[in-house]
């Protein structure tokens, strides 16, 4: 049975909304478990790429590639998936940049 677009529609507002509510929280690690709990209940590409935003800012780059590798893969539009791979590829290079520089010194 296929669900009608404004169902759907709602559906990512509620989401948008709780995502909201985790990132908003007074810590970061109260975020990131705020936003993991959400991810195991909706298994939605968005909290996805939110968690891995969260682990990103923390310098957290392992997790947060994790979290943007499920993210492109659970989202459904190209432009997402885009998205996600575009954040990978941002902390590879930046990796790769960080490395070189040491070696230099």
């Amino acid at each position: 049975m296929k669900r009608g677009s404004s169902l759907i529609k709602k559906d990512h507002k509620t989401i948008a909304d709780r995502i909201s509510e985790c990132r908003h929280q007074a810590t970061s690690q109260q975020s990131l478990s705020s936003l993991k709990e959400l991810l195991d209940e909706t298994n939605d590409g968005l909290v996805s790429y939110e968690l891995a935003h969260e682990f990103e800012k923390l310098g957290k780059d392992k997790e947060a590639v994790r979290y943007y590798e499920k993210a492109e893969s659970l989202f459904k539009k190209d432009s997402y998936k885009n998205m996600a791979r575009a954040a990978i590829n941002n902390i590879v290079i930046e990796t790769l940049v960080a490395e070189k520089k040491k070696k230099k010194r």
